[in-house]
């Protein structure tokens, strides 16, 4: 393992200890920004693919180890999304800020949609993931205003890890 994997596998325990507590500490109880989908999402746009994957495929475990769903259900999710973001990367190229931001939202829209569906077929007749637009909505838009600062994170963790006969080289 390489240190920046080990990096980025510690900043996706810090992302999944913060989802899963503040929205405790602001008594929320259906909305919650999915800081661990923004790692995804700066992976599948900056990584290469199987390095990418693998770091994804952990995310979306760790998101299953702090959500009360069925398991592998986020860890699917997370490496499907990743490849969707992947072949899409090209037309949606960003560095952070308002685009990332924009990104995420639609991300997370439609990967708490498909979680929902999926939970659903998974376990019927439970109370579980429930597909209820308000809170998807205000979930989405905390993930969106969350992903400039995961994105800001990673970004300057790929810049301190950048040999410096490299960094000489992207100028």
């Amino acid at each position: 393992m390489t240190p920046r994997n080990g990096l980025v596998l510690l900043v996706c325990v810090a992302a999944s200890i913060l989802e899963s507590t503040v929205p405790f500490l602001f008594h929320l109880k259906a909305a919650r920004a999915d800081l661990l989908l923004s790692v995804v999402l700066y992976l599948a746009l900056n990584d290469e693919v199987v390095q990418g994957a693998a770091l994804s495929l952990a995310a979306g475990y760790l998101s299953d180890l702090t959500s009360a769903t069925p398991p592998c259900l986020y860890t699917f999710l997370a490496v499907l999304t990743f490849v969707v973001i992947r072949l899409a990367g090209s037309a949606i190229k960003t560095d952070g800020g308002p685009q990332s931001a924009a990104v995420a939202f639609a991300a997370s829209l439609i990967h708490s949609s498909l979680a929902a569906v999926l939970f659903y077929f998974v376990a019927p007749g439970s109370e579980g993931l429930v597909l209820q637009f308000v809170p998807l909505f205000w979930s989405a838009l905390g993930t969106a205003i969350a992903a400039p600062a995961v994105f800001s994170v990673l970004r300057r963790l790929d810049k301190a890890l950048v040999p410096v006969s490299d960094a000489t080289l992207v100028r």
